[in-house]
């Protein structure tokens, strides 16, 4: 969705003409008005309290490396006892010091900065092709909060199915059944009409709304039931159908893991957290993890653990850091001479969902652009109201998702989301992207007004992997996801692109009429206009990462040898380690992970607890 660098323009660096008419005086006070309302808006106030800390002491009870999505909630969960000294190791900074984190629109512009590790695949064979040397960028948080500050506020747990067959295939105690409860503890449902379901809850940390468009979401639902689709709550029993947009934003606020968790716990005195420290290493003594090696001000410290390391640093960095410290695949540990002490299939089973923008045309005025956005009459109302374009979460609108495989009610998940959202990816695509389609004859810069329908592979057949070649810390792991590399890939996708094109074709579409643009992408020009073969290349030219990478550390039962940790996320082989992040996840969800990862950071701290229940008096579980 939205990923380039577009300003937020404040009243002190909007320049104006001096005006001679009657205006002036008019305008004047509307500018004073602006600043009084507007002069807060891009610098956020910096909460200290005591959690931060420059200076570190020898041991913890508990270090988490990664104060990302997951950590947060781990950091907030295990602290909550005072007699249990917990260290945050963060590589990045405080998400608060990041000029409108909290502005949902603008918040997704913050990619590719330095909050975003910048990772890049390795040229693919069957994607990107019409990238430059066929690689793309992948984006995950380096700051407080993790991607969570960079994602697209969308509240989408997955499918039951899948969390079940985690439980069949070793995952034991993570069936729908068991995960439930996780994210019924973490979520405050504001959406009045569900309040009631069996299925949400309100009083959690993570706050849920609804953020659909009042005029163009009833169109898309009532294009989806003039096709046959139900609508449905897609965090319920049955998410295969239409849905609303429920969103993590609070009173127009992003909300991510560092506001809903972090921040709450910020003056308890047993918390620290320690920023900008990028670790090297676990140490491993006679099979144990005891401790952590990190760099920070330029020089290399460690620190002690007397009961656990927990790797949070997400699905790049913990398989680069259990590599580095000795876990992982044989070859390369003896490659890079590190000397082994679990072997391991670390980086092995990585699966990534991947995105393709299917633009059209309308002759309504809904699209949100930059400048309609940042004008200053929707800075006035996201200010004095927090609504509008600025509070959207990239102008999407809804969800219709879809089991392509027909599969039967008891294992029905859905492989393919479309995604109707109020805007143009010229308008917003990086420059890199933009620059490329325009090229090959995809896109139309003369044209203001139109939507977007995103075909997301929910649960792609893909998978890849990624590697180390090298001991700095600082080398980027070669990362090598192997996207559309399998067939029934493709023809999901291609699913997804006709079912978009009859729902705009729908009686309910009319009263916008969208306009399938006509131009072809030059590079498939030899295929016949709009058939599978079409589709297919402009897939294969154009579909870009969701970044939503998940299974390099996989869960697994005991004679799973795909698998690195067990199902209490306990590295196999090491003692007093565990991996707590979407690395775990032995597959997609059919969802978004952002709930999903919230959800099993609650159940771990829980499984901690129990772990060491005597030393969590006042903390046992329920």
């Amino acid at each position: 969705m939205p990923g380039n660098d577009v300003r937020f323009i404040t009243a002190a660096n909007i320049h104006h003409p001096v005006r001679t008419s009657r205006g002036t005086i008019a305008w004047w006070i509307l500018l004073g008005l602006f600043v009084g309302l507007f002069g807060v808006v891009y610098v956020h106030t910096v909460g200290v309290g005591y959690a931060i800390v420059e200076h570190i002491n020898g041991t913890y009870d508990f270090v988490i490396i990664g104060g990302g999505t997951a950590g947060s909630v781990l950091a907030n969960r295990l602290s909550e006892d005072p007699g249990i000294k917990v260290l945050v190791l963060e590589a990045g900074g405080e998400e608060d010091r990041i000029p409108n984190v909290d502005i949902p629109l603008l918040s997704s512009f913050l990619r590719y900065k330095e909050f975003d590790w910048n990772y890049f695949t390795e040229p693919q064979s069957k994607a990107f092709l019409g990238f430059k040397d066929k690689k793309c960028h992948l984006h995950q948080g380096r700051v407080i909060g993790g991607s969570s500050t960079l994602n697209r506020m969308l509240y989408l747990r997955g499918s039951p199915a899948v969390y079940n067959d985690w439980a069949e295939n070793g995952g034991f105690g993570w069936s729908y059944k068991d995960v439930i409860p996780y994210f019924l503890k973490s979520e405050d449902l504001q959406i009045d009409d569900l309040k009631l379901s069996a299925y949400h809850s309100t009083g959690g940390p993570l706050t849920v709304t609804d953020g659909s468009h009042p005029q163009l979401t009833s169109i898309m639902q009532t294009g989806a039931a003039q096709l046959g689709y139900k609508y449905t709550d897609c965090n319920g029993k049955d998410p295969v159908g239409f849905c609303k947009n429920h969103v993590t934003i609070n009173r127009g606020e992003r909300l991510h893991t560092a506001s809903a968790y972090i921040r709450p716990s910020m003056k308890r005195k047993n918390l620290h957290i320690a920023l900008y420290s990028h670790v090297i290493k676990i140490l491993i003594s006679n099979g144990k993890a005891v401790g952590v090696e990190y760099l920070r001000n330029g020089r290399k410290a460690t620190v002690g653990a007397t009961r656990e390391v927990i790797l949070s640093a997400g699905p790049i960095s913990s398989p680069q850091i259990l590599i580095m410290s000795g876990i992982g695949p044989e070859k390369q540990l003896h490659d890079l001479k590190i000397p082994p002490k679990a072997i391991l299939p670390v980086g092995e089973k990585l699966q990534d969902q991947i995105i393709f923008p299917l633009t059209f045309h309308m002759n309504e005025t809904y699209t949100i652009t930059p400048a309609r956005s940042t004008s200053i009459i929707n800075r006035l109302k996201y200010k004095l109201t927090a609504k509008g374009m600025l509070a959207s979460n990239g102008g999407i609108l809804g969800h219709l998702l879809l089991d392509t495989t027909n599969s039967s009610s008891a294992n029905k998940q859905a492989d393919i989301m479309i995604i109707m959202a109020a805007i143009l990816s010229q308008h917003w695509e990086s420059s890199e992207t933009t620059e490329r389609m325009m090229q090959n004859g995809q896109g139309n810069g003369k044209v203001t007004e139109g939507f977007t329908l995103y075909i997301q592979l929910l649960s792609p057949a893909s998978r890849g992997n990624m590697s180390i070649t090298s001991t700095n810390p600082f080398d980027q792991p070669i990362i090598d996801p192997q996207y559309l590399t399998e067939e029934q890939d493709i023809k999901a996708i291609i699913y997804g692109i006709r079912t978009g094109i009859k729902l705009t074709k729908t009686k309910a579409f009319k009263k916008i009429i969208p306009r399938f643009p006509p131009y072809l992408y030059k590079k498939c020009s030899g295929h016949k206009p709009n058939s599978d073969a079409y589709f297919e290349c402009v897939i294969r030219y154009t579909a870009i990462p969701a970044s939503n990478i998940v299974g390099t550390n996989k869960m697994g039962g005991n004679n799973d040898n795909t698998s690195v940790v067990d199902h209490q996320l306990r590295v196999k082989g090491i003692d007093k380690l565990r991996v707590v992040d979407s690395s775990v996840m032995p597959s997609h969800v059919s969802g978004d992970q952002y709930a999903p990862i919230v959800m099993m950071a609650e159940k771990a701290s829980d499984i901690i607890k129990s772990t060491y229940r005597k030393a969590y008096k006042k903390n046992r579980l329920r």
